[in-house]
């Protein structure tokens, strides 16, 4: 799958500077989850305040991009 993803924070939201997409393997869903098909993705607030690592530090790397269709 690809996936936007961000191993560091920034703190001048130079957001393109952390940024990479990357081909990771696809995930297995535990017997509790499930695994659906992503067209198209878009970055809202909470993926900036992700990239900034704020109000909370998120655990790196992060796979950005919070509202999917």
């Amino acid at each position: 799958m690809k996936a936007l993803v961000y191993d560091e924070y920034t703190t001048d939201d130079n957001f393109s500077k952390i940024l990479k997409i990357k081909n990771l393997p696809n995930p297995e869903p535990r017997s509790d989850e499930v695994v659906f098909k992503v067209i198209s993705a878009g970055l809202n607030y909470d993926d900036i305040w992700g990239m900034r690592g704020k109000p909370l530090a998120i655990p790196l790397p992060h796979i950005s991009g919070t509202d999917a269709a």
